[in-house]
């Protein structure tokens, strides 16, 4: 007698393993591309944040590079200037460019929201100081004089540095912290320092904006200078202890571990300044979208497992109890009826008794032929059923490949049609299958190639396409369907008489950009119709004739945010040539 255990182990396993295979392929394929996808998303949003904090920084030190214009490289201000902080009494021409300067420094305060005030100091015989708040005052009247101690006479430093200070301008007032940029000043050419700028900033106000741009609770965004010295933050940033953090790292993104807690760090460094921007947030606060999300579909997937298998070991203990009926009645007669199964063909399994003991019966009581015909009308309609389920899912994905066989059928051979199939379907699957907005050389250069295949079969005209690349560049990123487009044009539009149309492809690596150049020695164009082209391919409106190169021009500008060139040079029945660089 046949286990009722070991038939409901077989059963359960046998519906268990195909119900598992999908879950855990879709399950694992969700979690995969959601982490990926929200990561690059949460990268992107930190660095954006850092890049405003930066172009905003740089306007502000713009201000300190306008106002050396004036007082350090302007020599009608500086003598001027310089007159009036070492008389003794003041002309009323001196009193009216003194009241011209104090009221432009006035202005540029008043009118700028970010500027707290502005000094211009000029070694002098009577210690006195132009200001943007009381016009020129003498050093001890001041009452923030901090400022004066980074003026060094011996100084040679022609660069901005920027210090952390807190300025009141009255004794009865609170200190307010301020950013102050200095800059020495060269007058006269001199070989060391002989006067001092001064532009203290509102550090309120980039708290404010960084306020504005967190992403993140407790997210801490900061800006150090070369010193390690932090000039600016948020809130957030105050409570952490910089000399405790391991910053020293050149990647734009890494984890630093503080305290038996992760912590995503994103940085971006500013060459011309010298300064760093940081943005550190808790890896768990950062991530926890992805992670909610992954524990979701593991809740999900679970969820489904248990209810899969509770609902296959329901009905393999229905079959099972059905089947133990079964073979407990065939069991209540003794004989023999081994004779009776010989043309059978499934031999030792639970189905093989069955079949036997249901013959025996039905062959004593003279219903077999009955039993019979039902068993076949049956198995009829079980065959009818496979047969409707067997309907391929994927025919719509297969009739490419079934019209590239039939035509090889029909000519017996590899011909120009099954060329073109072959040929099409490689640049569909390359359409399809990368979705990013860049590819590898390698990969743009064989969808171009195949793309001339098709054209050389369709042109009635002969071309000839010259290739120069760097087998070492292969691997580079570039921007995705660069070449076909071009190509399509040189074919369409440098078609010159009957003289064979040549097209050089050069591409080659320069410093850290990728530079394509496409010559043809079509029909060219004429200066006019140069200037036209160059007119519609500025317009943000759909152009007609020209969609490939407007197609072009626009991705470059998305995607690499207007760092690239693009130049279109022609002369008429010389030919054209398109010149193309972008980043790597």
């Amino acid at each position: 007698m046949i286990s009722n255990r070991k038939f409901l182990l077989k059963n359960t396993l046998l519906f268990l393993f195909p119900l598992l295979i999908p879950l855990f392929i879709l399950g694992s394929f969700a979690i995969v591309v959601t982490d990926k996808y929200m990561k690059e998303s949460i990268t992107s949003n930190n660095f954006n944040a850092l890049q405003q904090l930066e172009q905003q920084t740089n306007i502000v030190l713009n201000e300190m590079h306008l106002l050396n214009l004036d007082y350090n490289w302007n020599p009608d201000i500086i003598l001027s200037l310089q007159d009036i902080l070492d008389s003794d009494y003041l002309t009323l021409t001196q009193n009216q460019k003194l009241q011209y300067r104090e009221g432009t420094l006035r202005r540029k305060e008043i009118a700028t929201p970010y500027i707290h005030s502005i000094y211009v100091f000029y070694t002098n015989t009577k210690n006195r100081v132009l200001t943007s708040q009381t016009g020129v005052t003498t050093m001890d009247a001041m009452n923030d004089q901090s400022w004066f101690d980074e003026f060094d006479p011996t100084s040679t430093e022609e660069n901005i540095w920027i210090k952390n200070r807190k300025v009141a301008q009255f004794p009865f007032e609170d200190p307010k912290p301020v950013i102050t940029v200095f800059k020495n000043v060269f007058k006269t050419n001199a070989p060391t320092s002989e006067g001092l700028i001064v532009l203290n900033i509102h550090q309120d106000y980039f708290e404010d904006l960084i306020n504005e741009w967190n992403n993140y609770h407790n997210q801490s965004i900061f800006v150090l200078d070369d010193q390690n010295n932090k000039l600016y933050g948020n809130k957030n940033s105050e409570m952490l202890n910089l000399e405790d953090w391991d910053l020293a790292n050149d990647q734009q993104t890494f984890e630093v571990k503080m305290d038996h807690k992760a912590y995503i760090v994103n940085q971006l460094h500013s060459e011309n300044d010298h300064l760093r921007y940081y943005s550190i947030v808790e890896k768990n606060i950062i991530y926890w979208i992805p992670n909610q999300l992954r524990l979701l579909t593991i809740v999900f997937a679970s969820l489904s497992f248990i209810i899969g298998i509770a609902i296959i070991y329901y009905l393999s203990r229905k079959n099972a109890r059905h089947i133990s009926d079964i073979i407990t009645i065939l069991n209540m007669t003794n004989q023999k009826k081994e004779n009776l199964t010989n043309d059978i063909s499934f031999k030792d399994n639970e189905y093989h008794f069955i079949v036997k003991g249901i013959l025996k019966n039905y062959i004593y009581q003279n219903n077999l032929e009955k039993e019979l015909s039902e068993q076949k009308y049956q198995l009829q309609s079980a065959e009818l059923s496979a047969l409707h389920n067997q309907i391929n899912p994927h025919f719509l994905s297969n009739t490419l490949a079934i019209i590239y066989w039939r035509a090889i059928a029909l000519t017996g051979k590899p011909n120009k049609v099954t060329e073109m199939l072959e040929t099409l379907t490689d640049i569909l699957n390359f359409s399809l299958r990368t979705k990013k907005h860049t590819v590898t050389l390698k990969e743009e250069i064989e969808n171009a190639k195949n793309y001339v295949k098709i054209m050389r079969i369709r042109s009635q005209s002969d071309f000839h396409i010259y290739w120069e690349y760097n087998q070492t560049d292969l691997n580079q990123q570039v921007l995705k369907f660069i070449l076909q487009p071009i190509l399509e044009n040189c074919l369409k539009h440098g078609t010159h008489g009957e003289r064979t149309s040549k097209i050089r492809i050069k591409i080659e690596r320069r410093n850290n950009n990728m530079r394509f150049r496409i010559t043809d020695n079509g029909q060219g164009m004429s200066k006019h119709a140069l200037h036209q082209l160059h007119a519609e391919l500025d317009k943000d409106e759909y152009v007609t004739n020209h969609i490939g190169l407007a197609n072009i021009k626009k991705r470059l500008s998305l995607v690499f945010n207007n760092n690239y060139i693009f130049i279109i040079r022609s002369k008429k029945g010389w030919g054209t040539t398109i010149f193309i660089e972008h980043p790597v």
